[in-house]
């Protein structure tokens, strides 16, 4: 993992143009770090304005001190990014003048310590009321190409099939925490839980381990919010103890003779937010990761109902109905009060896996809250179904695994995609994938990103091994030989190019009823991002 990124949900940015002169940065910076792992200094506005400007995955918390307010000020009220702003009036200065009006003010404090708590605060408000929610109408998927209409939805259906068939064992694990070793070298906090997670750990604590909301926790979420598989693979070791806990706690639920389980969130939208709602009513929704709500509806309208020094947030009560005798267990809902370190009287906790999928049923106003009504579905589950069929007309026999990364090139992910194709040729001794698709794949991420050297090495390789199988394997090869013929066409070679085309064409035309080349996952054939 590298440092120079952010593997975590919040970017810290301090600004003040005295940076160089401040005595205490070493000791704010180290008190910051406790508070939020990545904390980046500025003291020139204008490299602070394009860093924040750069940053796509993450929420910012700005602080600025009173004396460079108005330089600042005017630059970055249009900025989306920024989520929360804190004024530090380090040099006390009376601020009553001040007249900063900013719906992400949360305040002007004098004293670091105030200022951190004030930021913690933020912390774990956001925690609670980040959610990214992805909405699909189900009657497109009749007739449109599900991997450009659903691949949100597709990505978490697969994901976790995917975690569950990938290598398990020692070295995974040690994979996973040197990485996050040098992630956090810098970090004596998380360096002291990482320790005692390399001694303690157990795959039975999964749970118990991820509800403690350290860098396991930051990481994972970050990760499925974006869906970055990269991350994620490196996780597998602990993914796969956490998916097979929250499968043995569903089905304990499944058991327990409860037939409709009703549970609640207490969230903070914006106004543009619940309108998305609004206009999705009926449809099918989402959510970037697991989601938590709790049994005590009285429970979550507090946490909705919780003041905010944002004021352009409005409190939202989520109620989910879950009927558990339709859940099958690709739909994942568990019980994890038990798991919960932090819990108290008022928490009585269920978990929804990232695979499950919602049923919108209804978005009104009651009083000074809204309420959107959901529904758990297995619709998901079917759309997957769907998707594999329909790739299968195009390939025969592609596993889950290769569908997946090649879902992930259609989605754009061009770089995830070659990853994990080569993390499956490098484990393929093991994982007894067909080494000539896998291949043929990359070959294909690889002309995506316009590498035709590489890409064509790995269609002449997997040409080879299907020309020497035994039985050969010459219908498979036609669709390589035409791709082969894109990237002599491509680079100019056209004489070349037709030869090839021409021999896929006498293939097709040999084994098949009429000519139909696989060019839904050619790149000169589909977009690139959905």
């Amino acid at each position: 993992m590298s440092r120079t990124s952010n593997k975590e949900d919040i970017t810290l940015i301090w600004f003040d143009s005295n940076v160089e002169s401040n005595n205490h940065e070493i000791q704010t910076k180290k008190q910051l770090h406790q508070i939020n792992d990545y904390v980046v200094f500025h003291g020139e506005l204008k490299p602070c304005i394009n860093f924040i400007q750069s940053i796509y995955n993450e929420k910012v918390f700005l602080v600025a001190s009173t004396t460079d307010l108005s330089k600042i000020l005017h630059r970055i009220t249009s900025l989306s990014q920024i989520e929360c702003i804190f004024i530090f009036n380090s040099e006390k200065i009376d601020h009553q003048h001040i007249v900063f009006e900013h719906p992400k003010l949360i305040g002007i404090y004098n004293k670091l310590d105030l200022l951190c708590l004030s930021i913690q605060e933020q912390v774990d408000s956001l925690e609670q009321h980040s959610k990214t929610f992805s909405f699909f109408d189900h009657d497109e998927y009749v007739t449109k190409n599900l991997s450009k209409q659903t691949a949100d939805l597709l990505w978490f259906q697969f994901y976790r099939d995917v975690l569950f068939q990938l290598p398990y064992d020692e070295e995974a694990k040690r994979e996973m925490i040197d990485a996050c070793r040098f992630y956090y070298m810098d970090n004596a906090k998380e360096l002291e839980m990482i320790s005692k997670f390399e001694n303690e750990y157990r795959s039975e604590e999964a749970l118990r381990w991820y509800l403690k909301k350290s860098f396991l926790y930051r990481i994972i979420s970050k990760a499925l919010r974006i869906k970055d598989f990269d991350e994620l693979y490196t996780f597998r070791y602990f993914m796969k103890d956490l998916s097979e806990s929250l499968v043995r706690e569903h089905q304990k639920l499944a058991r327990s003779g409860k037939e409709i389980l009703i549970t609640y969130q207490g969230i903070k939208l914006t106004n543009d937010q619940i309108e998305k709602f609004k206009e999705n009513e009926g449809k099918l929704v989402t959510v970037n990761g697991f989601l938590t709500t709790n049994i005590l509806r009285s429970a979550a309208v507090n946490q909705a109902m919780k003041p905010s020094k944002q004021t352009n947030l409005t409190a939202v009560l989520l109620a989910i109905q879950c009927d558990l005798r339709q859940l099958n267990n690709c739909a994942i809902v568990a019980d994890i009060t038990q798991f919960n370190e932090t819990s108290y009287e008022e928490q009585k906790e269920v978990l929804f896996d990232a695979n499950i999928t919602f049923r919108l049923d209804s978005v009104k106003k009651e009083e000074e809250i809204w309420l959107i009504e959901m529904s758990a579905s297995n619709e998901g589950q079917l759309i997957k179904e769907k998707y594999i069929k329909d790739s299968h007309r195009q390939i025969q026999d592609l596993s889950i695994k290769i569908l997946f990364g090649r879902l992930m090139c259609d989605m754009g992910q061009w770089n995830q995609s070659q990853h994990f194709f080569q993390h499956l040729l490098y484990d393929s001794n093991s994982n007894s994938e067909d080494l000539a698709k896998l291949e043929r794949s990359l070959g294909e991420v690889l002309q995506w990103k316009g590498e035709w050297t590489r890409a064509r090495k790995y269609y002449e390789w997997a040409y080879d091994r299907m020309t020497n199988s035994k039985p050969t394997r010459i219908k498979d090869s036609a669709d390589i030989l035409f791709n082969i013929g894109e990237i002599t066409y491509l680079e100019g070679n056209y004489e070349e190019a037709q030869d090839y085309c021409e021999r896929a064409l006498a293939i097709h035309k040999e084994y098949y009823s009429s000519v139909n080349f696989d060019k839904s996952y050619s790149p000169n054939h589909q977009s690139s991002s959905l």
